[in-house]
């Protein structure tokens, strides 16, 4: 059985949620959905959900840290039956609406996922500027120990994990020439990183991007606060900048073919 087959949304806390989201819509065009469609499914749209709470949300409940990752399955209840097995903390019971059916899982170190089977159900897709982000890039996140980490979700979620992390791969729909799918990096990092710095949060987002020469200079005029200069490697150009209540982003101009 295909245990994770995608990312399926991230979900941070912030201070003032209402506040951060209008800065990241206003300053990246994020507007909460992203289109990625499986690999397998080509055809069939998908999408990630990216979204702010408050640090007292519900979202946050029997985890101790303020981001929770949600990863796409085919057959929950299939698989919440293995996990129960293989002796896995779930939270509660699944939970149904029009969006297919969730449930929440506690891993190693106590981070909350949530596992979704999506519906057949499909959101209406706010704007969201084709200049700025296009989708995700990667997720970094601080542990206590990797490798136990990546090879519990290497046993339990199924991921295909390596000696750095696990890369998911989909098809951006707005990308119909692109010669390879697309990428998502996800990666545990040791918990004295200094990769994450000057941002003190145990995790980082990397945003996908079009244009990134051309989009630093929009921000750095819109008085966003640049990290370091661009770096440039094979597969791609990358930048860093901070959002208003200090979580650190990583922007990415990829090379999919680079790798």
């Amino acid at each position: 059985m295909k245990r994770v087959t995608g990312i399926g949304g991230i979900f941070f806390a912030a201070k003032d949620p209402q506040k951060l989201k209008e800065w990241y819509e206003r300053h990246l065009g994020i507007a909460t959905l992203f289109l990625s469609n499986d690999v397998a499914h080509p055809s069939r749209s998908g999408y990630t959900v990216w979204n702010v709470f408050p640090k007292s949300s519900k979202m946050f409940e029997s985890s101790k840290k303020e981001f929770v990752m949600n990863y796409r399955v085919e057959d929950l209840e299939s698989l919440l039956s293995v996990l129960e097995k293989e002796r896995i903390r779930i939270i509660g019971n699944v939970e149904t609406d029009v969006n297919g059916k969730f449930a929440s899982i506690l891993d190693l170190e106590d981070n909350k996922v949530v596992l979704w089977e999506p519906g057949n159900h499909i959101p209406e897709r706010p704007y969201q500027e084709p200049d700025r982000v296009t989708g995700m890039g990667g997720i970094f996140f601080k542990t206590i120990d990797k490798v136990k980490l990546k090879e519990w979700y290497r046993t339990h979620l199924g991921f295909d994990v390596t000696e750095w992390g696990c890369t998911f791969r989909w098809i951006d729909p707005n990308d119909p020439e692109a010669k390879v799918p697309a990428r998502t990096e996800w990666s545990p990092f040791p918990s004295d990183t200094k990769y994450l710095l000057p941002s003190e949060k145990e995790f980082m987002f990397n945003y996908r991007v079009k244009d990134l020469v051309t989009l630093l200079q929009n921000l750095k005029s819109e008085g966003v606060e640049i990290v370091d200069e661009i770096q440039e490697f094979t597969y791609g150009k990358f930048a860093y900048i901070m959002d208003p209540e200090m979580n650190k982003l990583e922007l990415w101009e990829p090379v999919d073919d680079g790798f």
